[in-house]
């Protein structure tokens, strides 16, 4: 979804951090005392004409644009604004009244000199460049104050102001020229200044500006690490003075990125951070085209992540782009993924028809919440169990329940108990699904209707044959996979196998039967010693078993009720002329009982002897 329909977000804070007071007190003093600067002055001769109030506010603006750069201070021109209030308070308004007022020129340049030099003095300015600083911060203030002055004097002023001019004018000449040989030195001694001045400013950029990473280096490389660090703090806070949210916000690196940093207690309320992202958002396959769905709502409720492809990213502060936007532009191109809450955690069930236990621990939790509201239930992440339950239950339709029972890669037993819980449910139709941690009834009520579908002619016969197969399985410990068609001869071979373990004996009839044996001595004795062809006889066999994909064998033993021997007298005579060793085949039929009976139980004299 691309536009304002849908929009993602993300709260930005940060802490706040405490910016140094004790500048921002000093400046504030020093333009109220700046401000009030000459007023007691200016009183004694012209009180009427002068507005307080707008002289301050002229001084004070002054003072403020000057706020910004009293962090920035090099080293060099750092002084003691604390002196500088002191002098205000306590000397320079009785030394502004020579300054504007003496008739004298060098009177008011010698009460000008004097400001400065006590102003100097109570600055504790040692530096060229920390007096400098000093020095222009009086200028600039008493220039403010005069300019002031100026505009309020009226025309009787002016005419005060004409006999200070010839009261001048009577001293210039003599003073010009005796002033000459000084101007000429004057002017040599500027020249050599300033060519000093210029061989340390070539210096100063031959050793790199302050903040430079020259510089820089060569602090860290001297180990001035506290330097460094003051230098990189007052560096900050002159760039914050800039920030158009500026005193409420600052600039701050956060790792490598600059950001905007709160700088008041009351920023983060004025104007909250946060990411304001345009593009497309999709839960699965699903998009959002209509501003009137939630998204998070619809990821929560099918359980899916909402995944965001940002077009278009800013960051806000309040309702004002913030002046970095690089924390913003690295989101464009981007996917922002949203993993909603997870349901509430499986509870353990059991299952059952009537009182009848037929699954004894099933973990049930919130699957999906459909959008009509109905709530989908089942055990899917039960990943250990082969048969699923889905149950659809609607708050608002609570008649409407869906109960859904599947089977997947199931073994024998556990599809014989899954025919039987379908079986005792098409007849009982009374389900209960018990919660084990509060021991009650989660859901319980009447199935209406039971659909159980059955490749066999029945359930029972489906339940018969699955009880066999399970029952070979245990005897043989073996494994039968049951997938696909079942064939007759194995079905028939299913029902043998599984009579024998169900039974002691299992009954059939005979009509032939014949051995080969290996005459020897004690074999040769009992056939001449025969006196009657009828006797019971027993065999022990081996039966080897192909079903299903699986082989195995195992002994069995059958026994002949009647067996008639066959010829008799003929093997007698073949007995006397074969040697020991020789193979001699025998054949019985049946007599007038015709019954034999198979058993897996053999003897242990017959097991040994076989």
């Amino acid at each position: 979804m691309i536009g304002e329909d849908v929009k993602i977000e993300l709260w930005c804070t940060r802490e706040l951090r405490q910016k140094g007071g004790v500048h921002n007190m000093e400046l504030g003093l020093v333009g109220d005392y700046i401000a009030g600067l000459g007023l007691d002055a200016a009183k004694q001769h012209m009180e009427s004409k002068i507005d307080e109030h707008k002289l301050k506010c002229a001084l004070k603006e002054y003072i403020e644009s000057e706020r910004k750069y009293n962090d920035l201070c090099t080293m060099a021109e750092e002084c003691d604004f604390q002196g500088i209030v002191e002098y205000i308070t306590q000397e320079l308004l009785d030394d502004v009244e020579n300054r504007f007022f003496a008739v004298s020129v060098n009177d008011r340049r010698k009460a000008h000199e004097e400001i400065i030099s006590k102003a100097v003095a109570y600055s504790k300015a040692t530096t060229t460049e920390s007096k400098k600083r000093v020095s222009r911060l009086i200028a600039i203030s008493l220039e403010i104050v005069r300019q002031f002055f100026k505009k309020k004097i009226a025309v009787s002023d002016y005419l005060l102001a004409a006999e200070i001019v010839d009261a001048v004018n009577e001293k210039i000449v003599p003073a010009v020229e005796a002033s000459t040989s000084a101007i000429q030195h004057t002017v040599l001694e500027s020249k050599n200044e300033l060519a000093n001045q210029l061989d340390v400013v070539k210096q100063s950029m031959a050793n790199g500006l302050l903040y430079s990473v020259e510089n820089m280096s060569q602090m860290a490389a001297t180990g001035q690490y506290s330097q460094v660090e003051k230098n990189l703090r007052k560096l900050l806070a002159g760039m914050s003075v800039e920030h158009p949210l500026y005193p409420d916000y600052g600039f701050t690196f956060d790792g490598d990125i600059l950001k905007s940093m709160p700088l008041s207690e009351e920023a983060q309320q004025k104007y909250p951070a946060r990411l304001n992202f345009k593009g497309t958002i999709r839960a699965g396959s699903h998009y959002f085209n209509d501003a009137s769905v939630d998204p998070m709502d619809y990821a929560y409720r099918h359980q899916l992540k909402l995944v965001m492809s940002i077009d278009e990213a800013v960051k806000l502060l309040g309702n004002k782009p913030d002046p970095i936007q690089t924390e913003a532009e690295q989101y464009v191109g981007k996917e922002i993924i949203a993993i909603p809450p997870e349901f509430p955690e499986a509870f353990p069930c059991s299952i059952k028809v009537g009182e009848k236990t037929y699954f004894d621990y099933i973990l049930l939790r919130t699957e999906e919440i459909l959008d009509d509201g109905t709530y989908v239930i089942g055990n899917r992440e039960q990943t250990n169990s082969t048969i699923y339950f889905e149950i659809k239950v609607n708050p608002q339709n609570p008649q409407k329940e869906d109960f859904t029972v599947n089977i997947t890669n199931a073994n024998n037993h556990e599809l014989l108990n899954y025919a039987k819980f379908m079986d005792e449910l098409t007849q009982v139709k009374n389900l209960h699904i018990f919660a084990l941690n509060v021991q009650k009834d989660f859901i319980a009520g009447v199935i209406n209707s039971v659909n159980y579908e059955t490749g066999f002619n029945s359930v029972a016969d489906e339940i018969e044959f699955l009880k066999r197969i399970c029952a070979i399985e245990d005897y043989f410990n073996v494994k039968l996979n049951l997938s696909g068609n079942i064939s007759e001869e194995e079905y028939r071979c299913v029902f043998r196998v599984s009579e024998l373990i169900f039974n002691e004996e299992v009954d059939s009839t005979w009509k032939e039967a014949s051995f080969t044996g290996v005459l020897g001595e004690e074999f040769r004795k009992q056939l001449r010693d025969l006196d009657t062809p009828i006797s019971m006889l027993s065999y022990v066999g081996i039966c080897d078993v192909n079903l299903f994909g699986a082989g195995f064998e195992f002994k069995y033993m059958r026994t002949y009720r009647c067996a008639v021997m066959q010829e008799l007298d003929r093997i007698k005579q073949l007995v006397s002329c074969l040697v020991d060793g020789d193979p001699i085949r025998i054949k019985f039929a049946p007599g007038e009982d015709n019954s034999a009976f198979d058993t897996l139980h053999i003897p242990e004299k017959i097991e040994l002897d076989a």
